[in-house]
């Protein structure tokens, strides 16, 4: 979606609050206070978070389980 065009319907109709980034809720409900941004496809609802800075993804890394294949 950060390309501008939606991977589940292929739209370009991409929307974001990114001057305003949010908090993220991740790992069986621990708040790790953190700044996302919020990329939604106003044709199809889909919609991706992205965590932009390094430290906060290290955050993710170390307090977080590791989803498994």
């Amino acid at each position: 979606m950060k390309s501008g065009i939606c991977p589940k319907c292929s739209s370009s109709a991409i929307y974001g609050d990114i001057k305003n980034p949010h908090g993220i809720v991740v790992d069986r409900m621990k708040i790790l206070p953190m700044n996302t941004i919020l990329l939604v496809c106003a044709d199809c609802g889909y919609l991706e978070f992205y965590v932009e800075n390094e430290q906060d993804l290290e955050k993710i890394r170390k307090k977080c389980s590791k989803v498994e294949n």
